[in-house]
């Protein structure tokens, strides 16, 4: 891991495009069993028991279509 703190980076999500909020919504209702990505101030609402190999097949997902994304722009 990196020794970056995190409290001064921005916020990944703020970050992401409509678009690209949109397709990781996709996939973590169609993978995961979310929702929403949106918080919804309930744990009920906001957490989840997922699998570990649940959770590493989607961030794998997400990163091979940023990868593919990337090469097809150039």
């Amino acid at each position: 891991m990196n020794n970056v703190d995190d409290s001064m980076q921005p916020d990944p999500w703020q970050i992401l495009s409509d678009d690209e909020r949109a397709a990781l919504a996709l996939l973590v209702k169609q993978r995961l069993g979310f929702v929403t990505l949106e918080e919804r101030g309930g744990d009920r609402l906001d957490f989840k028991d997922v699998a570990v190999w649940t959770v590493r097949d989607s961030l794998a997902r997400a990163y091979l279509a940023g990868v593919n994304a990337n090469k097809s722009k150039g």
